[in-house]
């Protein structure tokens, strides 16, 4: 693409990636990748939570191809169930960074917490950290699994505290969105694996995207794990393949080599 006067992020990071001469494949060469499930908040969209349209596109034509599409995100069932349908999507919802599964097709929702040791230990946080808001981000007044705190919160005092709390064995997962307080066995990777279990299909058969830690269990269980580009570098060094496209811009390419 061409140089552009004043670019976006994304222009930026492309011509970048054209001035390398950088082109890579996103798929092994020989697979059996049989879905594929993605993040949503810096994966499906940009750092603004803005939805690339033309990865909308993209997912819908690998739907067609019969590839079901899944979502695994932090996001609360609401939110993750009207873009399932407005993408036209059919495969598995993970929602809550893994505290809740929700198989409609399959008249199945599972909770894998219940958020209140979560909420709890937020507000006792509030009476140690000065400023700190325990009410969290707007998305808590549906959240069924665990609770978020604002993304400027200081993640590492948190995790201080929390261990010498009643609540030490809470996990603390900071993403691009907001800080995440669950319980220990609430992660997108048990999620998608619970998922897994009720469709009857190998994780082997499995390719994830995302961008941040809260994906990382993601990429430990799937068989093959795609980092989206501008992901969190910890996050980009658990993937098989690091994108060279920015954020959403992958999914046109990705769809591309897996229909070729």
């Amino acid at each position: 693409m061409p140089f552009v006067k004043n670019p976006t992020l994304l222009q930026r990071y492309n011509q970048a990636l054209n001035l390398r001469g950088a082109a890579m494949g996103l798929l092994p060469s020989e697979h059996d990748l049989r879905m594929l499930v993605i993040d949503i908040d810096g994966t499906l969209t940009d750092e603004n939570k803005l939805l690339h349209t033309g990865a909308v596109e993209a997912l819908r034509k690998l739907e067609q191809a019969g590839i079901p599409v899944g979502l695994a995100t932090g996001n609360v069932r609401p939110i993750t169930w009207g873009l399932w349908r407005f993408l036209g999507i059919t495969g598995p919802m993970i929602c809550e960074t893994g505290g809740v599964i929700w198989e409609p097709q399959h008249e199945q929702l599972l909770h894998m917490a219940d958020g209140a040791r979560s909420r709890a230990a937020a507000e006792w946080l509030s009476t140690q950290i000065d400023g700190l808001d325990a009410s969290g981000i707007e998305s808590n007044a549906w959240r069924e699994s665990e609770w978020c705190l604002k993304v400027q919160e200081d993640d590492e005092r948190i995790r201080e505290l929390l261990s010498n709390s009643e609540w030490p064995d809470l996990k603390v997962v900071r993403t691009g969105f907001a800080i995440h307080l669950a319980e220990p066995q609430v992660n997108k990777g048990n999620g998608l694996l619970k998922s897994l279990e009720i469709r009857g299909i190998s994780p082997q058969q499995v390719c994830v995207v995302g961008d941040a830690p809260n994906d990382d269990p993601l990429f430990e269980v799937a068989g093959w794990s795609i980092a989206v580009g501008g992901a969190f570098e910890s996050t980009a060094e658990l993937a098989d393949v690091k994108s060279p496209y920015f954020r959403a811009d992958t999914f046109p390419h990705l769809v591309n080599e897996w229909l070729a």
